[in-house]
């Protein structure tokens, strides 16, 4: 089905929209969340039902010039519900276990009854972004999204063939594209250093 179609699904509130987004984009979404996330089955399809919903109540409120404008907006959706669920899943496991002290003095009781690793994701939770980190991101909201994109999927470590699936682009330029979108990013870094 082509995106003009589901649009005019969405502008009109055709119940039809939630069906031809699931139908077209649904199984790409979910072996996305898989390949990419590792996400258990459940949370994968988790994810693309609230990518669905939420474009099909939010998705007419909105102008899309392409079709590769429609996917990259489609796109953030997902990947704004994914960071959401790897922040609780974070959340979930920096939860302190609070213990008895009262042990006679054997503090091996207490070794045992605290997790490391709560203490560890409890204080990197409280860290502030390195600074070098703050100028990342500052620099990189400079950039237009498509190049944004490009630079992020590529860092991790996308291939330049599934760059051009996600982004709906064609592949015969991206390496150029990624290299300009480069140049820009370092220029924009240097600036801010000065």
């Amino acid at each position: 089905m082509n995106y003009e179609t589901i649009i005019e699904e969405l502008k009109h509130k055709d119940p039809q929209a939630l069906e031809s987004l699931y139908n077209t984009y649904g199984a790409k979404f979910y072996d996305y969340c898989i390949r990419k996330w590792q996400l258990s089955e459940d949370a994968a399809w988790e994810a693309v039902y609230q990518t669905i919903e939420t474009v099909v109540l939010k998705g007419s409120q909105y102008q899309f010039e392409s079709n590769l404008h429609f996917q990259n907006f489609l796109f953030k959706v997902l990947l704004n519900f994914l960071r959401q669920l790897y922040r609780k899943q974070q959340a979930g496991h920096s939860a302190l276990e609070f213990v008895e002290l009262d042990t006679d003095g054997d503090i091996s009781v207490i070794q045992r009854k605290i997790d490391k690793k709560t203490f560890t994701d409890y204080y990197q939770s409280e860290s502030v972004e390195p600074e070098i980190m703050q100028t990342l991101n500052h620099a990189l909201s400079q950039l237009a999204p498509s190049d944004k994109d490009l630079l992020l999927l590529k860092a991790q470590n996308y291939t330049y063939d599934e760059i051009a699936e996600i982004l709906g682009i064609e592949n015969n330029q991206l390496k150029v594209k990624h290299h300009r979108a480069k140049q820009k990013l370092i220029k924009l870094l240097n600036e801010s250093s000065l």
